[in-house]
């Protein structure tokens, strides 16, 4: 049994997709009047935050779009999670309602922007959120516990629940862990980071590497490795 917690829920580390998911959508023409500050502010707000009024009104897109890239975002990190995995659409539900919260609870403040030649350099500010080590901690625990328990009923002849009925439960188990660890989450110092604005092919887009930094200096997502 313990054998199968792990292969099923073995995976890399979470992936930075809340922003990148956005870029080809919320690209921008070169010429004329660019606030690139106010860009990277409507990216991050509807990113994390699911909040769209800066979307709209730097006129990346229309409210609607914002919502599909915003459940888009939150889709893909539930498939980064949850690959090849047959969980209840309930759960699903509770899942990513876990997730959301973790998002709208980042903190982050953008700064001005510099243009450098075809660049702008946007200063964001943050604190990383201290969530997924205390996360796991309680999680690896608590599941190791449940597969314990359903091996000395496999090996006292009991009846077992079957390999969905654990995945459920161990994900279950998972889910708790980060909404428990949420409640009680900490914050590091303040930092900063560059989000460098590129001028490709006439139209203005954030740097990708940059953006896949950015989540990982929001949270200690580093931590999501272990699952």
């Amino acid at each position: 049994m313990e054998k199968t917690r792990k292969n099923r829920m073995q995976k890399g580390k979470w992936v930075s997709v809340l922003l990148i998911a956005a870029l080809a959508a919320v690209l921008l023409g070169g010429c004329g009047s660019f606030d690139a500050s106010g860009y990277v502010k409507a990216l991050l707000d509807n990113s994390y935050l699911g909040d769209s009024n800066a979307f709209v009104n730097q006129k990346v897109g229309t409210k609607e779009q914002a919502e599909e890239l915003y459940e888009q975002g939150i889709e893909t990190e539930m498939s980064s999670l949850t690959s090849q995995i047959q969980l209840s659409e309930e759960l699903q539900e509770e899942f990513r309602a876990v997730l959301k919260e973790v998002f709208k609870n980042v903190k982050y403040t953008v700064g001005e922007a510099k243009k450098n030649g075809d660049t702008y350099e946007v200063e964001v500010k943050y604190q990383k959120m201290n969530i997924f080590a205390t996360a796991l901690e309680s999680f690896n625990t608590k599941s190791e516990e449940y597969m314990a328990e359903m091996t000395e009923k496999a090996t006292n002849g009991e009846e077992t629940p079957s390999d969905s009925e654990v995945n459920e439960e161990v994900f279950r188990l998972l889910k708790e862990a980060i909404q428990d660890s949420l409640a009680n989450a900490s914050f590091a110092e303040e930092a900063s980071t560059i989000i460098h604005i590129e001028l490709k092919n006439n139209t203005w887009t954030p740097n990708e590497d940059d953006v896949y930094q950015l989540e990982q200096l929001l949270f200690d997502i580093e931590e999501m490795s272990q699952v």
